[in-house]
């Protein structure tokens, strides 16, 4: 009985991760809006409001998810893109776009505190929760299916964008049922008494600052995950390198199929030892720099070889760095993660706007990979002595350093 309700369970979670990343919409949005008269930089205002939708609503997502529990969170959050699809076929302008824009930021919100810490809080109840590696892998998988299923949205445009907007909105209906028929085991944690947002922030802070390694590995998890974060820029780069701008799609391809490989086996190293998987940051990052010296179809291997082992070893950073995670401060640490993921990440397309104006994207690349290399030295030097790993603790990680009162 017990693993059958636990198939059930990640059976729902994948469903729920596929059906949300199945968006139709996905390929055809920015056409849709430029076609209403949206100029190049108001499309690109557009995405800065999406990062900033989920940055400033973080700790309010976090109060909300603390007040209502994490289910119906997740739901408010489908709900809340839901509109904003909504509201782009029926008010096509500036305004119109830019509110949508907002609610699915703060969907993303809800998702990185409510879901993330969903998952992993229920296989710690059932006792699972030295499969939370694997778990994260094969819903990436499932999450990266979804996405490339979305690509034939644009093959649909002869139907009218009303038919993609609906075929997207019973997308996310699908996955609202998935998250309903989850059964749930974890025990409500109590509610934190401190409901203000700023306190919520600092009690967060203060649980970092009191137990070092929580910091840093949430630190090193978001410099990873960002700073070789290069797929919105692969049509480009595809496009510098030799091909039409008919064929830049099998870059994307190529790379997704290479994430796919290293977070399908991410979880056989969970019990990798930390100055091997901080080596592997240093090697992947290398594998940046020489794609960057060798920028042509025949270096697209470096490239293919650096998102395998990046794919891989950010399951394996996120899972340890959940592994140190308090329960009942869990959503409030995963806030202050998803507000760091768009900070980091706004710092990293500014590096890469640097390389774009030194003359090629080849650049960019460069200087990431170089800027990875002295992040995994970082880790070796910092990290692997502040957060090693108690022998035997059952988890994927547990610190020795970590703070007693922080245990439970």
């Amino acid at each position: 009985m017990r693993h059958s309700s636990l198939r059930r369970f990640l059976h729902n979670v994948y469903g729920y991760a596929f059906f949300n990343k199945l968006i139709l919409l996905t390929p055809v949005y920015a056409v849709f809006m430029q076609s209403h008269g949206l100029t190049d930089i108001q499309l690109a205002l557009m995405f800065v409001i999406l990062s900033a939708g989920t940055l400033f609503m973080q700790i309010p997502v976090t109060w909300v998810t603390n007040k209502i529990g994490t289910r119906p969170a997740i739901i408010l959050g489908q709900l809340l893109k839901a509109a904003a699809f909504v509201l782009w076929y029926f008010w096509p302008t500036f305004p119109g776009f830019a509110i949508g824009m907002f609610l699915w930021g703060i969907e993303w919100a809800f998702f990185n505190v409510a879901f993330e810490g969903l998952v992993y809080d229920e296989l710690r109840a059932r006792h699972h929760s030295r499969m939370y590696a694997r778990v994260l892998g094969v819903r990436y998988n499932v999450q990266a299916l979804g996405t490339a299923l979305s690509a034939f949205g644009s093959l649909m445009m002869f139907v009218g964008y009303g038919w993609i907007t609906v075929a997207s909105l019973a997308s996310l209906a699908a996955s609202i049922i998935c998250v309903i028929r989850m059964p749930l085991r974890a025990k409500k944690q109590r509610k934190i008494k401190k409901t203000n947002f700023i306190k919520l922030f600092k009690t967060g802070s203060k649980i970092c600052a009191r137990t070092p390694c929580i910091l840093l590995m949430l630190l090193l998890s978001l410099f990873v995950a960002n700073i070789a974060y290069l797929d919105d820029y692969l049509s480009p780069i595809g496009m510098e390198i030799g091909l039409s701008i008919e064929f830049v799609g099998l870059v994307q391809f190529f790379i997704l199929g290479c994430a796919v490989l290293g977070q399908t086996f991410a979880y056989r190293f969970t019990r990798v030892r930390d100055w091997i998987l901080y080596a592997s940051i240093c090697v992947a990052g290398a594998m940046f720099v020489v794609f960057s010296l060798d920028y042509s179809l025949r270096g697209l291997w470096a490239l293919g070889v650096a998102y395998v082992l990046f794919s891989g070893i950010n399951i394996l950073l996120y899972s340890r760095f959940q592994d140190f995670l308090p329960p009942r401060y869990r959503s409030v640490i995963l806030s202050l993660y998803s507000i760091g993921d768009n900070m980091v990440y706004i710092g990293t397309c500014l590096v890469i706007g640097l390389g774009g104006m030194l003359g090629s994207w080849r650049y960019s690349v460069m200087i990431l990979g170089m800027i990875l290399v002295g992040v995994g030295l970082w880790a070796l030097a910092v990290v692997r002595n502040k957060c090693a790993i108690v022998p035997g603790s059952g988890g994927a990680g547990v610190s020795k350093t970590m703070h007693p009162r922080l245990k439970a």
